[in-house]
C-alpha cells in the first residue's frame, strides 16, 4: 500500500515537526478510510477485468469474490484501528509544537495547539500557562533558544522554574516523553 509507504518516509525525517507528523497521521487514516469506502467500485472493476468462469465454477467465484470484499473490508478496519492505537499520542505532539521560537513573533498566540496541549495534560492551569507562554514569546532573549530542551536549561539557568513553574512543568514532560519510536526500531 503506497498510504503506509508514504507515512513511513515522513515519520522516518530526524527533522519533523510535531504537527506535520499529526497531519501524516489525520492524513494516512482518512486515506484507509477512503480506500475502504471504495472498496465496492474495486471490486467491481476488477470483475469487469476478470473473466468470469462458467458452470459451477461461477457460484464459487462469486461466493469467493464476496468473501473478498468481507476480507478487504475487514483489513481496511484492522488498519484503521492499529493506526489509532499505535499513533494515539499524536495530541501530545502538539504541545512540542508551542515551542518552536520561530513562531514566538507572531501575533496570533496559538490557542488552539493551547487547547489541545491542556487537553492531553489535564493538570496544567490553563490560563496560567498562556500567561507564561506569552511572555516567552514576547522576549527576544527566548527567540535564540532552540528545542524544548534547550528552554528548559535556559529557565533552570536563569532561576526561573518558580517564575514559569507551568511552562517548566509541561517541558519536562516535553523532555522526557518520546516522540518517535523510530530510532529504537531502526536500532532493532
Amino acid at each position: 500500500m503506497p498510504h503506509v509507504d508514504i507515512l513511513f518516509n515522513q515519520l522516518q525525517k530526524r527533522k519533523t515537526e510535531p504537527a506535520q507528523v499529526k497531519t501524516a497521521i489525520d492524513n494516512f487514516e482518512k486515506c484507509i478510510v477512503d480506500v475502504r469506502n471504495k472498496i465496492d467500485d474495486i471490486t467491481n472493476e476488477a470483475k469487469s477485468i476478470c473473466t468470469i468462469p462458467q458452470g459451477n465454477r461461477r457460484r464459487r467465484r462469486n461466493n469467493s469474490s464476496h468473501d473478498h470484499l468481507v476480507a478487504a473490508l475487514e483489513v481496511c478496519d484492522n488498519i484503521v484501528n492499529s493506526a489509532n492505537d499505535r499513533f494515539q499520542f499524536k495530541d501530545h505532539l502538539v504541545a512540542a509544537s508551542l515551542f518552536f521560537p520561530e513562531h514566538f513573533g507572531e501575533y496570533k498566540f496559538p490557542d488552539d495547539k493551547l487547547e489541545t496541549t491542556c487537553l492531553t495534560y489535564p493538570g496544567l492551569e490553563k490560563t496560567r500557562l498562556k500567561t507564561e507562554l506569552s511572555v516567552i514569546y514576547a522576549r527576544n532573549d527566548c527567540r535564540d533558544v532552540r528545542g524544548a530542551l534547550s528552554l528548559l536549561k535556559c529557565l533552570i539557568q536563569n532561576s526561573l522554574e518558580e517564575t514559569l513553574k507551568e511552562t517548566k512543568k509541561l517541558l519536562e514532560i516535553l523532555v522526557t516523553t518520546p516522540m518517535s519510536t523510530s530510532e529504537a526500531e531502526r536500532n532493532f
